[in-house]
């Protein structure tokens, strides 16, 4: 059937314009087009606020200036090292999951099932108008006080979120991502150099203080130091988690 609509349409490419149609060119303004589209939408949601301070970030407006702006590729490498480890049918859990970008477009063509969690409402609607899939399941959840909607999960993700809550909080998560977790889970992530952003609770001011966090956790930790522009992120692989650290920890770093 694919061979012969492809001959079909090399028959019809004989008699169409098609060599003629600039298509290059006209991908290339339709970039452009998304681009500014973006940068308005960045404009309203960020700096003028018209909607009121927002709770999430539309990676679609990362998306759309990356073409036309080579700098602002650093939102791809929480999805890139988040899935290094993937496998085909296994089961993620994405906490904080905000718009929903990174469990589509990172993580649903290599995952069986990813339950992707936010509490806030607005960020999790948007999620499933742009970024559905069938094996993606969206859940309005406060992971602090409310259950995990499943468990025996492959693979924690948890990107730039853990700075806002608070050290009590954090532990009471960490105890519930790990129950949820199987033996061989893997917790993945990434944060911000503390930066004394007006909205984190905490921060971690050097590669070391992430690694030692997640030590209380985990046997395995390994901890990647990226600069990205004027930012720093560290960029986390966890393994091997301990059923009891949870009950011995001695807090999160200020």
């Amino acid at each position: 059937m694919r061979k012969s609509l492809k001959s079909l349409l090399l028959r019809a490419s004989k008699w169409l314009p098609l060599r003629i149609i600039p298509l290059d060119g006209i991908l290339r303004q339709s970039q452009r087009v998304s681009s500014a589209v973006a940068s308005c939408i960045f404009l309203r949601d960020w700096k003028l606020e018209v909607l009121g301070r927002p709770q999430f970030f539309k990676h679609q407006i990362d998306l759309s200036r990356w073409p036309s702006q080579p700098s602002r590729w650093s939102f791809t490498a929480r999805g890139v090292y988040a899935r290094e480890d993937m496998f085909d049918g296994c089961k993620v859990l994405d906490l904080c999951c905000g718009d929903g970008s990174y469990s589509f477009l990172f993580f649903s063509d290599i995952a069986g099932t990813i339950d992707a969690v936010d509490r806030d409402r607005h960020a999790l609607a948007y999620a499933r108008r742009q970024f559905a899939a069938p094996n993606i399941s969206y859940h309005e959840i406060d992971i602090v006080n409310e259950p995990l909607p499943s468990a025996d999960y492959d693979f924690v993700i948890w990107n730039a979120a853990i700075c806002y809550f608070g050290e009590q909080e954090i532990r009471q998560i960490m105890k519930k991502l790990i129950a949820a977790g199987k033996t061989g889970m893997k917790f993945c992530g990434m944060l911000p150099k503390a930066n004394s952003w007006v909205d984190h609770k905490t921060e971690f001011r050097d590669r070391a203080a992430v690694d030692g966090f997640l030590r209380q956790y985990f046997g395995t930790v390994a901890v990647r130091e990226v600069t990205e522009g004027s930012a720093v992120s560290f960029y986390f692989q966890a393994s091997a988690p301990f059923k009891h650290a949870v009950s011995i920890i001695s807090g999160v770093p200020e």
